[in-house]
This record gives structure tokens, C-alpha cells and sequence, in this order.
């Protein structure tokens, strides 16, 4: 089993978190953190750290390119910075892959139509069957769309796209969770359901019917503001913030990208430029993302070949 946590924005928190999260990084017997050497003992020394990067050292894979950077200002050589860590990892094979936060704005500088990890890691591997899975306690979400403008949804809400996720996610419930018969809920699109629906909840309703004829156990579609309150298994959210909204509000929450040959998680936050350099970042979710990649990793271990995808 070997992990791979990537560096994350220079600029950012992710240096940071890294270094925090050491004493705990240094249990793990096959985890490797792909960077850069200097960034790292440079974010060390800003931050009285330097015993937590001896640490480590022999753990960090020197893959990175050094880059001069300020905290909470990132450039054009902070994101290939970003991206040269993550495109390492993808090389190296690895069965899990963390990601601390990057910023997307300087990516694109030299990427244009670069969206997220969880499209890019969809790319590399040419898998076109996936989907963001948010995690938080014993909420699990899925979003049927991920990182589009409000505008472009309802064109993308389709009974086949709904029966085509559910399918996924009682695949994935049954295969990464250990869930034996899963019991998936699905978000309406509208205020209060269908009360306000143009025809989109009837298209909804019509996938979740098509999925029930294929045997999988789904229901709704519920309204959103207060779905996450029943007992399921699974939720499927229409979009990215009908989900987001109520995973951030909770502590450890975290991103699987459901459907990769591997396990990609992250934790559930950003760059947070506003307090990077300041020593103040929280690096508890990356620890959680550690340990639920293990444990996620474990049980698609014991369900090789046991569970095949319907979809």
C-alpha cells in the first residue's frame, strides 16, 4: 500500500500542513511525499519546524522544481509547482494520493481549461465514469454535476445521468464503505422539490425509477435543505453546492473521487490564503484523509472481485 501526499500551492497551506501533520506522516511505512526539499525546510524554518521536517526527510521524494514564493501569493511557478507534485505522484503508481489544496486561478495559466483534481485525475486515467464524493462522519455524498456555473446544470439533470450516478455510487457504497445493500437518497433540484420544479424533479423522479427497476434501492427526490437530516447510506447531490454547503460546515470533511483505479482523497478546504505564512492552518483533516484512504484502500481489498459495477 503506498501513499503519496502531494505539496499543494507553495504559496498556500499545504507546505504547511505537511509539516504538522509529520509526527503522525512517519508511522506509515510506504507514504512518500513528493515536493521539493527547499520549500519544505524553508516552511520548516518560517515555522519553528525544522525537527517536524527532520521528521520526514526521508520520506520526501525531491521531484519538485524549487520555487521562490511568498505565503498567500500565488504565481504562474507556484501552480506547475502544484502540478508537477500531482502529475509525480501519478507517475509513481501509487494506491493512494493525497492532495493537499492548490489554486486553480495560476493552474490556468498554463493549463486554460484546467477544472480540478478530481477531472484531471479523471483524465489521466481516461475514466469517464466518476464522480466527487464528499465525506463527512457518516454522511456520504455524491454530486451528480461538480465544478459547473448554476446556469449549466439543468441541461446536465437527466433521468440517464441520475440512473447512471446511482449506479456508481451503490457500486462504490458496496465496495469502498462495506456497505452490503446500500440506501441512496436523491436531492431535488428545486426549493421544496417539486414545488417550484420546471420539469427537472420529474426528470429526476424518472431516474431514480429507472434505477429502482434495475434493482438498486433509491429514493426521492427530497429537498435539498433538509435531506441530510434522514438515514442513508448514500446521498446524491444535484450539484456542487447543494453538497459543499453541508460538508464544510463539519470538521475532517474530506473529497474521494469515486471511480479511479486508485484512491485520490483531499481534505475539505482550501488554500486558505488569508492565513497562510501566519502558522495558523488546521492540519487535521489531512491526517483524517490519511486515514480514511487506508481504510477505504483495506476494504476494496477485501471486495476484489467480488463486486461488479452495473453501470
Amino acid at each position: 500500500m503506498k501513499i503519496g501526499i502531494t505539496l499543494g500551492d507553495p504559496a498556500g497551506i499545504g507546505p504547511e500542513i505537511i509539516l504538522k501533520a509529520a509526527p503522525e506522516i512517519k508511522n506509515y511505512r510506504e507514504i512518500f511525499v513528493l515536493a521539493n526539499k527547499h520549500i519544505l525546510k524553508k516552511t520548516a524554518s518560517d515555522f519553528n519546524m525544522v525537527n517536524n521536517y527532520e521528521t520526514i526527510k526521508d520520506k520526501i521524494v525531491d521531484c519538485v522544481a524549487n520555487v521562490k514564493f511568498q505565503y498567500g501569493r500565488p504565481t504562474k511557478k507556484t501552480g506547475i509547482a502544484a502540478m508537477q507534485s500531482i502529475d509525480r505522484a501519478l507517475q509513481f503508481e501509487m494506491d493512494i494520493i493525497i492532495t493537499p489544496p492548490i489554486v486553480k486561478n495560476v493552474i490556468k495559466y498554463t493549463i486554460p481549461k484546467f477544472v480540478g483534481h478530481t477531472e484531471y485525475f479523471a483524465n489521466f486515467f481516461k475514466i469517464k465514469n466518476f464522480a466527487m464524493v464528499g465525506v463527512a462522519g457518516q454522511k456520504k455524498i455524491m454530486l451528480l454535476t461538480t465544478h459547473l456555473p448554476l446556469r449549466d446544470i439543468f441541461a446536465k439533470v437527466t433521468p440517464e445521468a441520475v440512473v447512471q450516478k446511482i449506479m456508481l455510487w451503490d457500486w462504490g457504497l458496496k465496495k469502498y464503505f462495506g456497505v452490503k445493500n446500500p440506501k441512496i437518497a436523491v436531492c431535488a433540484l428545486n426549493p421544496h422539490a417539486f414545488e417550484f420544479s420546471l420539469g427537472e424533479d420529474e426528470k429526476i423522479r424518472k431516474g431514480i425509477s429507472m434505477a429502482k427497476s434495475k434493482g438498486l434501492n433509491a429514493e426521492g427526490p427530497y429537498p435539498a435543505d433538509s435531506i441530510f437530516n434522514r438515514n442513508y447510506d448514500g446521498f446524491l447531490a444535484m450539484y456542487h453546492d447543494q453538497a459543499m454547503i453541508y460538508l464544510k460546515s463539519r470538521m475532517h470533511g474530506l473529497n474521494f473521487t469515486l471511480g479511479l483505479p486508485i484512491i485520490r482523497l483531499s481534505p475539505l478546504h482550501g488554500a486558505a490564503l488569508d492565513i497562510a505564512g501566519k502558522n495558523q492552518a488546521d492540519f487535521s483533516g489531512l491526517i483524517a484523509a490519511v486515514k480514511e484512504g487506508v481504510r477505504l484502500f483495506q476494504t476494496a481489498r477485501k471486495h476484489k472481485g467480488k463486486i461488479s459495477p452495473k453501470f
